[in-house]
């Protein structure tokens, strides 16, 4: 039979979510604290419970999948809205009639999250045992804001981050339908990758950014140059270039091409602190680890 979802959290990610699954045909339910969300959402069809509701026996699904808000405040991650919904799970959990349950984290947060704050709440309150009553898994998400749902329906790919095999089995038995490739790790890569993940996509808006406002600056076309530099660019089309653990960038023109080029635009009277970091960065790891391994002629990496 096929698993009861129970969404908690139904923001932006959590609605999509928990949208598809019932697309798939999965009994799925939301639950949180927004009045205006949950009345939306019952307008629409679905089946919503408030905060305060099911403490006393009546929680019978068989995963929870939390995708609660974890907001960054004073450039901290506010970890106290997964804490109380952990909690809370852990109290309706203590009186389910359900022998396992099956507990999935798709908020962002920081490696060891996921096992040192929500599992060990869960297992407080609810009394039961990771690894026996319990499973748990890490499952980012990668949906855009206005796109969500159609990412949701159509990832191109999921990621599942397992306390052990019985938990990511059963996450991925709810995935069998997805077409898309399925990875499993462990948790706590699982979290790490939703940061790379975010990370890069900041570095490079930053870097196209910065060579934006410096070509602007020239009087260059430069959405011409980045539209040609999508096509140049071997890190623009091959997706394993610069992943692969080859060291610092070397050979015959990276070293020596961003150096010339942020020289140049301290000439030209401007700044590119991402470039200058980017060059920084490699010479400590050039310092720390020697050159790279291998050498490409003309590409560097």
């Amino acid at each position: 039979m096929k698993p009861k979802i129970c969404v908690i959290g139904p923001g932006v990610v959590g609605q999509a979510t928990g949208k598809v699954f019932i697309k798939y045909g999965f009994e799925t339910a939301f639950l949180g604290g927004n009045l205006e969300k949950r009345e939306k959402l019952r307008k629409g069809g679905y089946t919503t419970y408030s905060k305060e509701e099911l403490f006393d026996g009546d929680y019978d699904f068989d995963i929870s999948m939390l995708t609660v808000s974890t907001p960054t405040v004073n450039s901290k991650i506010n970890l106290d809205p997964i804490t109380s919904a952990s909690i809370d799970l852990g109290k309706r959990l203590k009186f389910s009639k359900k022998d396992y349950h099956l507990v999935v984290v798709k908020s962002t947060v920081p490696p060891g999250t996921t096992e040192n704050i929500v599992i060990k709440m869960v297992e407080k309150y609810s009394g039961r045992k990771l690894g026996k009553s319990l499973g748990l898994c890490m499952n980012p998400e990668y949906l855009r804001e206005k796109t969500a749902y159609e990412d949701a329906l159509h990832p191109w790919i999921i990621l599942i981050g397992e306390h052990d095999k019985s938990s990511g089995n059963m996450l991925k038995h709810v995935y069998k339908k997805f077409k898309c490739p399925i990875f499993r790790c462990t948790i706590k890569e699982a979290e790490f990758q939703k940061y790379v993940h975010n990370l890069y996509n900041s570095a490079k808006i930053t870097f196209f950014n910065e060579m934006r406002q410096i070509g602007k600056k020239i009087g260059f076309d430069t959405k011409k140059i980045f539209d040609v530099t999508a096509l140049s660019a071997e890190g623009m089309w091959n997706s394993k270039y610069g992943i692969r653990d080859l060291g610092p960038f070397s050979g015959n023109c990276l070293p020596k091409d961003t150096q010339a080029f942020l020289k140049w635009i301290h000439q030209k009277g401007h700044d590119a602190h991402l470039l200058k970091a980017i060059i920084d960065v490699n010479n400590a790891l050039v310092r720390e680890n020697g050159f790279a391994k291998k050498k490409i002629v003309g590409s560097g990496l």
